[in-house]
């Protein structure tokens, strides 16, 4: 009777760490982790009294913190406008893809030490098996992130 027992709970938990994370999950905790990454460089603005930007590098599909720089410090990301922090980073995952046409890392936010915030208003990550995906988005006044699945047409 208790190997029988012991056999149920095993195969329980091999079942659910075999199982496929659900896409409305991985949406959820998708936009989760982005809206952190926003978060950390709109508190970090405030808390320096300095702009900080999120940054997508297309190449690594990677979304990081950054500064703006005008001057020339010794840092990769220079050329660019902007000085990284390498801790402070968002790795996009394999089953999402932001569609854009830039090939050079960008600015998407930009958050300012008052709270507010300015860039692209909105980013579209879709998944790229089906139809399903997300839209980020930051009020100009506030500098809130929320996040949302996405409707009819918005791919």
């Amino acid at each position: 009777m208790v190997v029988i027992v012991i056999m149920i709970v095993v195969g329980g938990l091999a079942i659910t760490t075999i199982r496929k994370e659900s896409m409305s999950s991985l949406i959820k905790r998708t936009s989760n982790d982005f809206r952190s990454l926003c978060s950390r460089a709109r508190y970090n603005a405030m808390e320096s009294g300095q702009d900080r930007m999120v940054v997508y590098d297309p190449e690594k599909q990677m979304f990081y913190m950054a500064r703006p720089t005008a001057n020339a410090e010794e840092d990769s990301m220079y050329e660019y406008g902007f000085v990284i922090y390498e801790k402070d980073r968002w790795q996009m995952p394999e089953e999402f893809e932001l569609t854009t046409e830039d090939t050079e890392p960008f600015e998407v936010f930009r958050f300012y030490p008052d709270g507010g915030a300015s860039g692209r208003w909105s980013l579209n990550l879709g998944c790229k098996d089906n139809d399903s995906g997300m839209v980020i988005e930051v009020a100009k006044l506030t500098g809130t992130v929320t996040a949302r699945e996405w409707g009819e047409g918005e791919k």
